[in-house]
């Protein structure tokens, strides 16, 4: 009797179950061209007998307080399971699987993870002479140039370079403040794709973000959320600059702090919490050892070792990332 079950079992999972399953995939459109009809037509006419059934199951169910969940939805993990597998199994490149998991990390990060920080943004004085307009220009790489008035917090628009240029060249006495254009204003806590539609509609492709009180934090551009996509291009980086993660001779890494977090997660393997409040690698490293760091502390996470190795001020500039492992050896 137990043979028996055995090999019935054994049959039905194998030719009932898995054969067919291959099959199918093998001649995945073949197969759904030819059942296509017969399965909208056992749709449609076994549509009250699943009517009867949800309602009657939804109706139980309430007799106990639970309410019934909706459509089940797709997370984002799951999207990023399906882009590796899919990766895995050859149909799409590596390089396009690194794109469509930036696109679903877009919807779901603030823009404050992808702006260009304050200390970082160019800016003009509404009232700016001559002489130091052409300095600021000259100093800036920027086509575009945020106008304040005695400093970042009061900000009063924004300036394309390219008509400061032309109004100097033709000899045109040059007024940044009848000049400049209206910026947009978003709050640090916007979504990134709701900032790309402010930014879309917008006179000029820059907004200013704030904080809750108001204060500066930074801009956004169309450029900063592509580069949340894509990463960043060899263009935007001054000769002689290292690469925002640099492998060295014994394997260690050296992570510029801008690096962003999404990034340094995919190098290292590394899982955040869902409500982290930190977008860089010197975030990462300040959500985790509590305080403004010196040179030379460390911290191991993960089974990796954070290493502080160079400060700018009191931003953290560089950080060496090794295995853990490889240091306790050493």
């Amino acid at each position: 009797f137990v043979l028996v079950i055995a090999l019935t079992t054994y049959l039905s999972v194998v030719v009932g179950e898995l054969v067919p399953k291959q099959l199918a995939l093998r001649n995945a459109v073949p197969l759904s061209l030819i059942m296509a009809r017969p399965m909208a037509l056992l749709s449609r006419f076994a549509a009250p007998l699943v009517w009867l059934l949800d309602s009657s199951s939804a109706a139980i169910i309430r007799l106990f307080g639970i309410r019934a969940k909706g459509e089940a939805s797709v997370t984002a993990e799951e999207l990023q399971m399906i882009f590796a597998e899919a990766t895995r199994s050859g149909v799409i490149e590596d390089e396009q699987r690194q794109i469509l998991t930036g696109v679903v990390r877009l919807a779901e990060r603030p823009v404050r993870e992808m702006m260009t920080p304050r200390t970082e943004v160019d800016w003009i004085e509404a009232d700016a002479e001559a002489e130091e307009i052409r300095e600021t220009i000259e100093e800036s790489s920027h086509s575009l140039l945020l106008v304040a008035e005695g400093s970042p917090d009061t900000i009063l628009g924004v300036v394309k370079v390219r008509e400061v240029l032309g109004a100097m060249v033709a000899g045109s006495t040059v007024s940044i403040r009848a000049m400049m254009r209206k910026v947009e204003v978003v709050p640090d806590q916007l979504d990134a794709l709701d900032a790309l539609r402010v930014l879309q509609s917008a006179e000029v492709a820059m907004a200013a973000v704030t904080d809750e009180y108001g204060h500066f934090e930074g801009i956004v551009t169309p450029v900063d959320l592509l580069t949340a996509i894509v990463g960043n291009f060899a263009s935007d980086s001054d000769d002689g600059d290292l690469p925002s993660v640099f492998e060295r001779e014994d394997g260690s890494l050296l992570v510029s702090g801008s690096l962003s977090a999404d990034a340094m997660a995919d190098r290292l393997g590394l899982d955040y919490a869902e409500d982290r409040e930190f977008g860089t690698a010197a975030g990462y490293a300040l959500s985790v050892m509590k305080k403004l760091p010196a040179e030379g502390e460390f911290f191991i996470d993960q089974g990796w070792r954070f290493e502080v190795v160079d400060m700018d001020g009191r931003r953290i500039d560089k950080l060496l990332v090794s295995r853990e492992n490889s240091n306790t050896q050493e």
